[in-house]
């Protein structure tokens, strides 16, 4: 095999430790540490989850843009977005208003917070130009059905004395009726691309609440409640002047419901995030002029074919006869089960040769060493 390997990385983020572009770069250490001259092209993947826009802004070239909107408790945030003025295109996450991560432990409470900052990025966006937005859905900490987000696009919530209402759950309890005749009328005229990678509907067992809310605060002896106050908000949505399509469309519960408003309420058009980003980046294209692949995530697990970045990436190398190995924080999975996967060979950090403490106080060296290892011995097997 020619000194000079052709290698593609296309790695997602390790959650909680390193964002994808930091696992490339130490991924490109280890292959490099292996073999030298070694043609390493970094393309960082994300499946919808936080990190989205800041990977597609610099991995394609777009402005990186920082607007002050309303955080989840109603707190002004600072959210970055990505604007790509030649095509007329932004991209927005929506945790940078709405996240989890913004707020302390104790003030997680899903019935006093709103995802309003989202729809105000919305609007920066429109108005910058944008004539398509793709809005990546991990990461909220919100489950207010997007009520927050139409409100700052130009809806209202209407009490039965005609009053307005605030768009957390807990503000709108007395909802008697919604008034969507004040909406944004540029929203008639853009493309929302929603980049999600669950199918959960928005109410039900499987439903926002149920699935996620625990996750943002929501204490279990409210799930039935919350679940009721969605099914109601979205009711009074369909009253005003319909849905595009049911809640119970798969993705509406996305993001506490945020799917719900921009795919059945806005009609924007839901993709799998990682295989929408992969045409995006054009992998394919990328995987066709390498000889190897190396890709990786936090954890690799029965859940990782279910949409997730390594899926995606097994998949499409697949389809064009290239091999992929994969560096993961954690593997549960046996060695059958990756080669069945697709994965010619894979490295966990926490190996036993190492403890977990260690792995997150140094996750890139491991990472590194992992990849080195990965590197070195396809070179073996095929000299």
């Amino acid at each position: 095999m020619s000194d000079e390997l052709p290698v593609v990385l296309c790695p997602d983020s390790f959650k909680g430790s390193l964002d994808a572009a930091a696992v490339a770069n130490a991924m490109a250490r280890g292959v490099h540490a292996a073999c030298p001259k070694a043609q390493v092209r970094a393309l960082p993947m994300a499946d919808g989850g936080e990190g989205t826009a800041d990977l597609i802004t610099h991995t394609l070239g777009w402005e990186w843009h920082l607007s002050s909107v309303h955080g989840p408790s109603g707190d002004h945030v600072t959210a970055g977005w990505g604007f790509d003025a030649r095509n007329r295109r932004a991209v927005i996450d929506v945790a940078s208003a709405c996240g989890l991560d913004l707020l302390p432990a104790d003030r997680r409470d899903p019935w006093q917070l709103d995802s309003r900052g989202v729809g105000e990025l919305m609007g920066i966006a429109i108005e910058a130009g944008a004539e398509q937005l793709l809005i990546g859905l991990g990461g909220s900490g919100t489950v207010d059905g997007g009520a927050g987000m139409l409100a700052a696009l130009g809806a209202r919530f209407l009490d039965a004395d005609g009053r307005d209402l605030p768009p957390t759950p807990a503000g709108l309890t007395s909802l008697a009726r919604v008034d969507a005749s004040g909406l944004d009328p540029r929203l008639e005229n853009i493309e929302i691309v929603v980049l999600s990678d669950v199918d959960n509907p928005l109410t039900g067992p499987h439903g926002a609440s149920a699935v996620f809310g625990p996750q943002k605060g929501l204490a279990e002896t409210d799930i039935a409640a919350m679940d009721a106050h969605l099914g109601r908000l979205a009711e009074a949505i369909d009253s005003a002047g319909g849905l595009h399509c049911p809640a119970h469309t798969p993705g509406a519960g996305a993001a506490g419901g945020l799917g719900f408003a921009l795919g059945c309420v806005l009609g924007g058009k839901a993709r799998m995030g990682a295989a929408y980003l992969a045409d995006l980046i054009e992998l394919d294209a990328a995987i066709a002029s390498s000889q190897l692949v190396i890709t990786g995530e936090g954890q690799i697990d029965g859940q990782t074919s279910r949409g997730k970045v390594v899926a995606e990436v097994v998949g499409r190398a697949r389809r064009l006869d290239v091999p992929v190995v994969a560096v993961a924080g954690n593997i549960a999975c046996s060695e059958a089960e990756l080669t069945d996967f697709g994965l010619a060979d894979a490295r966990a950090l926490c190996d036993g040769s190492i403890t977990l403490e260690q792995a997150l106080a140094e996750p890139a060296r491991w990472i590194t060493a992992r990849t080195q290892a990965l590197v070195e011995d396809h070179l073996a097997q095929h000299d």
